[in-house]
């Protein structure tokens, strides 16, 4: 694939300015405190949760053991052992092939077991589950941590001998705001400078998301700088002790603390900054100090301030309408604390709030309606280094262009929106995107949320009524040059509209693993080519959808459960009255010796596919079948009691075996091997086509 992406410029959002009262800093800090003490009082086994039920259900019925439930035996009954596993071997044989051999290791694992892709994401996703809570509602203190051990889950590190919780920073006055913050910055510090003893240059770094928006290929004039940056960021990626990803994991661990502040703000005296810093502030402050090894540390005021980011390392602001601003590179470790406020987060061309460079970018807002703007590399994410944007409560708008909203590349980026309903709207590249071994995650806890990619980049195919997104819960990599990482987009509850174009919701591009991962609400998916549960390329994804009445739409082809080129796929709904509606190879339906799954665990659905090769049937083989003789394996269960539709008459309560017979003449075009597959199965009704 080669896709060129339009950039485009952000229009200026302007809100009026509220100044924010001493009464409602108290009222944020107590609705804080009540919602960590209830969260903790929880304690039930993880493996209670709807959404682990929900893919051990899945794996269950996809198991292809001769003895399982489901799928093995009916494999033996109708002759399609041999075939699967004669295009098991062939992924395993091309997916073995990535660059330098490194994977992560869901990659890995989903390369062994294609049809055991819900307890995978299981498992890669349960740093990010909490004991006790059928959704996933967490604490305050532990998103933190829970990036740190998703990475280490993601790259097989060992978690036990990452920092403890630092427990309770009171800050209680400006010198305690100016502690807290040195302490929370120095110490990744110390991780990152040894990890990057050999790095490129910031603009160097930066360039290459400019190559991969640009498309990859062997005669790109890019691609040998491609190359140097990719080798070095394969060589520091591993997770030993000077390795990139450890640095990764040890800063947001030490950074795992719970900030409290009992001081009347208000009563606190004004304090004049040093000539060299004032006039990186706006509006009154309380303190500025430079701390050796940080930088510029400033304590703002219940006043509404402005603050230039390129100046300044830290803040630490008790209230007040702000804004923060970012029109350079900023390099290194950068924090921002703000406890109150409708906020604006304003960045640049190249840079953007909590947007880790060769170090750790922390954004922390405790409550109010905020805004958070970039064009390029924003909102939770890291380039050799991590950024994470935790916003704790309020309705929230999330506005960028690309690599934005948790995205790694050669690193780590985290967004977590614990409470309100939030718009996040983004061109391509963004919204859970794991790039070349990098881990990527937008995480939002609660209520009805938008999240739109579309619209900004042209078609990688020409089509001009198709944007190109690759957005909302990607793992991608550099065709031919890297193997991408994992990339996650997780939703706890409400009813969610997802708008996507092509590669988008759910999917894996050239050794990458991506997810996304609904767990409540009445949901709607719209799509474009590659959507919805997709690969291509030596990939795996997955998208899992745990309750809810949901909408599945895609407007072109390879979508639900599409894999393309020894990649496999897998689409999974737990439970409600579902409607699917998709083009050619949907609906559990591979090409090109891939491997993919729909299944559906309940409800009365409604399955439509408006061309060839849907709902358990595959599609053509050519791609590597000289040299294996290997087809494509599809599948689709529905294991639902209700009455379903399926457009492709497939037996209701029974089995259908799908594809027509071989072609001597067009032996790698004959569409074998697939099934679909109603329950309840009716033995009487069951047949073979």
């Amino acid at each position: 694939m080669k896709c060129r992406a339009l950039r485009s410029g952000l229009f200026s959002l302007t809100l009026g300015s509220l100044v924010c009262s001493g009464a409602l800093l108290a009222a944020c800090d107590r609705a804080r405190t009540q919602t960590t003490d209830a969260l903790r009082a929880v304690e039930v086994e993880p493996t209670d949760h709807a959404f682990t039920r929900t893919c051990a259900r899945a794996t269950q019925l996809l198991d292809p053991a001769p003895h399982a439930e489901l799928l093995g035996p009916l494999l033996d009954t109708h002759d399609l052992r041999t075939p699967l596993e004669q295009v098991m071997a062939d992924l395993n044989h091309f997916c073995l092939r990535s660059p330098d051999g490194l994977l992560t290791l869901p990659m890995r694992d989903a390369i062994r077991r294609p049809l055991a892709l819900a307890e995978i994401s299981a498992h890669t996703v349960a740093p990010l589950l909490t004991p006790g809570s059928e959704t996933t509602l967490v604490t305050p203190h532990s998103t933190m941590r829970q990036g740190a051990q998703l990475v280490c889950n993601i790259f097989g590190a060992p978690s036990e001998p990452l920092p403890p919780y630092q427990g309770t920073l009171a800050i209680n006055d400006p010198q305690g705001a100016i502690f807290a913050l040195d302490f929370l910055l120095n110490q990744p510090r110390l991780h990152f400078e040894p990890a990057l003893a050999n790095r490129p240059s910031a603009s160097e770094s930066l360039d290459l998301l400019d190559v991969l928006l640009d498309g990859v290929t062997l005669d790109s004039k890019s691609t040998e700088r491609l190359v140097s940056l990719g080798q070095l960021g394969r060589r520091e990626i591993d997770t030993s002790e000077r390795g990139l990803m450890r640095a990764v994991a040890y800063s947001l661990a030490h950074i795992d603390a719970e900030i409290s502040s009992s001081c009347d703000w208000s009563r606190v005296p004004h304090e004049p900054l040093a000539p060299e810093i004032a006039s990186a502030v706006t509006g009154s402050a309380l303190a500025g100090e430079n701390v050796p090894g940080v930088g510029w540390v400033v304590v703002g005021s219940l006043a509404n301030n402005s603050y230039d980011m390129n100046r300044i390392a830290a803040v630490f602001d008790p209230g007040g309408d702000d804004t923060y601003t970012w029109s350079a590179l900023f390099v290194g470790n950068q924090a921002i604390l703000d406890r109150a406020g409708n906020d604006r987060y304003i960045g640049g061309a190249r840079q953007g709030p909590a947007a880790g460079l060769f170090g750790l970018s922390l954004i922390d807002d405790v409550c109010g309606d905020d805004v958070y703007l970039g064009e390029s590399f924003a909102c939770g994410a890291g380039v050799f280094g991590v950024g994470i944007l935790i916003d704790r409560a309020g309705n929230d708008r999330y506005t960028a262009t690309s690599w934005s909203m948790g995205v790694g590349v050669f690193g780590g980026g985290f967004l977590f929106d614990l409470r309100g309903n939030d718009s996040y709207v983004s061109a391509f590249y963004s919204q859970g995107v794991g790039g070349p071994l990098g881990v990527g995650a937008l995480v939002d806890r609660a209520g009805n949320d938008l999240y739109r990619a579309d619209g900004g980049g042209a078609s990688a195919y020409g089509d001009a009524t198709v944007s190109f997104s690759m957005s909302q819960g990607i793992g991608v990599g550099a065709r031919p040059l890297c193997g991408g990482g994992v990339g996650i987009l997780l939703d706890d509850g409400g009813d969610d509209r997802y708008e996507g174009g092509e590669f988008s919701q759910g999917g894996g591009y050239y050794y990458g693993f991506g997810m996304l991962i609904d767990h409540l609400g009445n949901d709607l998916y719209r799509g474009d080519h590659f959507a919805q549960g997709f690969t291509a390329h030596q990939a795996a994804g997955v998208l899992i959808d745990v309750r809810g009445d949901d909408c599945y739409w895609s407007t072109t082809s390879a979508s639900q459960g599409a894999a393309w080129d020894t990649a496999t796929s897998l689409l999974v709904d737990g439970d409600g009255n579902d409607s699917y509606r998709g083009g050619a190879l949907a609906q559990g339906s591979a090409a090109e010796q891939g491997i993919a799954a729909l299944c559906d665990l309940g409800g009365s659905d409604h399955y439509v596919g408006t061309h060839s090769s849907v709902q358990g049937e595959s599609s053509d083989n050519a791609y590597h079948f000289a040299h294996s003789g290997a087809r494509s394996f599809s599948v689709l269960i529905d294991a639902g009691d209700g009455i379903d539709f399926f457009s492709s008459n497939r037996v209701i309560h029974g089995v259908t075996v799908t594809g027509p017979a071989r072609r001597s003449d067009l032996p790698a075009s004959a569409p074998l091997f697939g099934m679909a597959i109603d329950l309840p199965l009716v033995k009487s009704r069951a047949e073979s086509r």
